[in-house]
């Protein structure tokens, strides 16, 4: 097989530009060819392992130099690499190694181990796990939050990874030596173009310090002295540096994308930021799907841009037929970029990807949009429960399976809310009743709830307040009411 077409990129630049720095971090900089031997260590190590062509490999670690070095190290392998959290629960990666059919994993140290627990279940036969295809093995899988309880594992082809990235780099004018930043967690999926772009253009990727995610005001003085040409960050993360940043212009480029854009956070960038882009895109669209550079005058709803290279999109009725001109619809995404499917999960891959009118493959967002008289896409909402947590897609049925899992517990509603503080924070809305229907007191079931949620949930999914009631409302089909839901939790809120 031929090499991946990132990892070809990479080594392109690495043979035009040897002593180049490719990246750097808190434990220093590492030229082009000082990545690439990395690189070709870690692999030898993986081949010893048994990694080979198509294998599935859990990469257990942080964003910054070592996530890279695993991750091209699996391209050269023709591997296909399986971000995991760290600090994610224990059973929630078992599940995704189980899920990914990871046959090795990369050894990084100061691990619980659940992972390789998992990898010697996989490898041992023990559990029934997807087997890869024999065609040309994916780029990377990726975990999303799952309405069924359990994450899915978004399944990312290699030809549409370097088209977005190339895509971003072209918009953005950049080259060798420019510099980009790198900040989020390697299960964001927008660290892919954080670590990537650079590398494909001949540049250098800026890690952060991990100080940055728990300290703004840190990150802000940080920033003053790395001056990097582009970032991507979502609206939340803008929100927290603003204030320490004073005004003071930090990035060249910024893309803002995980979360909706609002005018009023647009204006406030502009002291600090030369291009702003508003970028939209579920995992299963490789990142983005559509973006646009934003200008003054700013209104809500900003726009989110037009399909990006190799994307072409429909708005689309409840019978999936095109809608007329200017109204709301469901936005689908065809072309070079949508993903394979989900890993593992062909009932759910059979709902939500179809064929596009060029008979390229194809991927309902669930997002209701609007074209403009300009050709932009404006975001109208989703069509179903489905939230955004600090740039992390999340379905609250997952949050509401797992809470209905505790004995005690008949009913829970998860939501979001900005009610108390002016952004959105998440909620449970619970009713407490035995298998017989008689109420339980909620202080027997609180702290086996709350250690369910935590055992089970990674940090971003776990509500922050628990909120106990009687019942909850119902419309008039016997269906929960999820809007009165909202309005009696915020009435709580507000008069607790």
């Amino acid at each position: 097989m031929s090499a991946a077409p990132s990892l070809a990129r990479f080594l392109h630049w690495a043979q035009v530009r040897p002593d180049a720095a490719a990246i750097s971090d808190e434990s220093g900089e590492l030229t082009y060819a000082a990545l690439v031997s990395a690189v070709r260590s870690r692999a030898a190590e993986l081949a010893a392992d048994g990694v080979r062509a198509g294998t599935r490999v859990a990469v257990e670690c942080g964003y910054g130099t070592d996530y890279v070095v695993a991750l091209l190290a699996t391209w050269l392998l023709d591997a296909v690499a399986v971000p995991l959290d760290p600090a994610a629960p224990a059973e929630r990666r078992r599940h995704q190694v189980r899920k990914a059919g990871c046959a090795a994993a990369v050894p990084f140290a100061d691990t619980d181990g659940a992972v390789r627990s998992a990898v010697a279940e996989v490898t041992s036969g023990r559990t029934d796990v997807d087997r890869p295809d024999a065609g040309e093995p994916a780029a990377y899988i990726l975990f999303t939050s799952g309405s069924t309880g359990l994450p899915k594992g978004v399944e990312i082809e290699h030809t549409g990874l370097l088209t977005m990235l190339d895509h971003f780099s072209g918009a953005m004018g950049l080259g060798p030596g420019d510099r980009m930043l790198a900040h989020s967690s390697v299960v964001f999926d927008m660290s892919v173009p954080e670590m990537l772009v650079p590398l494909t253009s001949g540049g250098t990727i800026v890690v952060a310090p991990s100080r940055c995610a728990r300290n703004p005001e840190f990150f802000a003085k940080w920033l003053r002295t790395q001056e990097p040409c582009a970032a991507y960050a979502t609206p939340s993360q803008l929100r927290l540096l603003l204030p320490f940043l004073a005004g003071e212009r930090v990035f060249t480029h910024l893309v803002s994308a995980g979360e909706a854009l609002p005018a009023t956070l647009a204006e406030e960038l502009e002291g600090v930021v030369g291009t702003l882009w508003n970028g939209y895109g579920p995992t299963e669209t490789t990142v983005c799907g559509l973006c646009t550079e934003v200008r003054p005058p700013y209104r809500d709803p900003m726009p989110i841009g037009v399909p990006i290279t190799g994307l072409r999109a429909q708005v689309l009725d409840d019978s999936r037929q095109p809608v007329p001109e200017g109204e709301v619809g469901e936005l689908c995404l065809y072309g070079v970029g949508v993903a394979r499917g989900y890993v593992g999960e062909p009932g759910l891959t059979a709902r939500s990807f179809t064929t596009g009118p060029d008979g390229s493959r194809a991927y309902l967002t669930g997002d209701m949009v609007r074209v403009g008289a300009d050709g932009q896409y404006v975001f109208h909402g989703r069509i179903d429960d489905q939230v955004k947590i600090r740039g992390h897609r999340v379905e609250l049925g997952e949050i509401e399976s797992v809470a209905e899992r505790v004995p005690g517990v008949s009913q829970a509603i998860a939501l979001l809310t900005e009610v108390l503080r002016g952004r959105g924070e998440l909620y449970l809305a619970v009713v407490c009743r035995g298998e017989d229907g008689v109420p339980v007191d909620p202080g027997a079931v609180e702290a086996a709830l709350r250690e369910r949620l935590r055992h089970d949930l990674p940090v971003h999914m776990r509500p922050g307040r628990l909120l106990f009631f009687d019942e909850l409302p119902h419309n008039a089909s016997g269906k929960t009411d999820r809007g009165g839901v909202r309005r009696i939790v915020e009435e709580r809120l507000r008069h607790p």
